[in-house]
């Protein structure tokens, strides 16, 4: 009977939890201390309070402030909603994001939600039983320099941002965004407000984009992509440095999230993030040593929109 009553009170203690939004910029500072403890996976919001203000960010916590146990970090990207959960207690962080999803969105929006797969599997029991991606392997940028310099392009390349005229062929290369209206707008998004970076093959007329990058609001590289037939030639790790020197430029810390077919498969069946770093042999090797040489790999996954 008092196992019962313990599960009644628990569930009556969990019911009552609720999101406070910190606007205070004093107080957000003062978060960044609680998240840094708890790396990494706490980079993204730590980034997010930095650009709170230019990203026209949301943050909330519990409601046990100054000790708070859950910081939810929430901006827009275009028409997309983007959260970053994070919490030392699971079940408590599920339910305080389902709050603020709850009270963010209208029912037909759905956001987008980075986080661990602990705290997606608690946001089930709560009946938010959308479907997550695979793992998304987040290489976090560590190094103090600012520059890095890019080698020189093969002959027969140039370097770029990506042209107006190859937005809609860049899109339809990001295979997430092939059955998504709303990930097509994302990319579109990304391309028209955030640094990217195209090499172009100069063999063709007009030169068009073989190998390119893109970023989001936070810094974050996304759809690394280069054609088949230029792979091989280390045109990706010069995309990935040439971006990596565009967002140092804005002074903000790069990350890079990479999934792929043989990596998603691998870690399913290992469940062992110790693998990532063998896993990734879809994108060129030199890539990979660059990603091993500045940056750290951690493993997230992601609601889908």
């Amino acid at each position: 009977m008092n196992k019962v009553n313990e599960i009644k009170q628990k569930r009556l203690q969990m019911e009552k939890l609720t999101a406070i939004e910190v606007v205070d910029d004093s107080k957000r500072e003062e978060l960044k201390g609680f998240l840094y403890k708890h790396l990494p996976d706490t980079i993204e919001i730590i980034r997010g309070l930095k650009l709170a203000k230019e990203l026209n960010a949301k943050v909330f916590t519990d409601d046990s402030w100054p000790d708070v146990k859950t910081v939810i970090y929430t901006y827009n990207e275009g028409e997309i909603t983007i959260i970053y959960p994070f919490g030392t207690d699971n079940s408590k962080t599920a339910v305080i994001l389902k709050s603020v999803i709850d009270s963010l969105l209208e029912n037909a929006q759905q956001p987008m939600i980075t986080g661990s797969e602990d705290v997606f599997q608690e946001l089930k029991k709560l009946g938010m039983d959308q479907k997550f991606t695979v793992p998304t392997f987040r290489y976090v940028y560590t190094q103090d320099n600012t520059k890095i310099n890019r080698p020189a392009l093969p002959e027969g390349y140039t370097i770029d941002s990506i042209h107006s005229s190859d937005v809609e062929y860049v899109v339809s290369k990001w295979n997430l965004a092939k059955n998504s209206l709303k990930f097509k707008q994302l990319i579109r998004h990304f391309i028209a407000h955030h640094p990217n970076a195209a090499i172009y093959d100069t063999s063709t007329e007009p030169p068009r984009p073989v190998s390119w990058s893109l970023s989001s609001g936070l810094g974050i590289h996304f759809h690394l992509f280069t054609d088949e037939e230029h792979r091989r030639k280390g045109l990706a790790f010069m995309v990935i440095t040439e971006m990596t020197q565009k967002i140092l430029a804005k002074g903000i810390t790069p990350a890079y999230h990479q999934g792929s077919l043989q990596s998603h498969q691998q870690y399913l069946s290992d469940n062992n993030a110790l693998y990532c770093n063998f896993l990734l042999i879809s994108l060129n090797i030199i890539c990979i040593y660059f990603l091993s040489l500045y940056f750290v790999c951690f493993v997230s996954f992601t609601f889908r929109v």
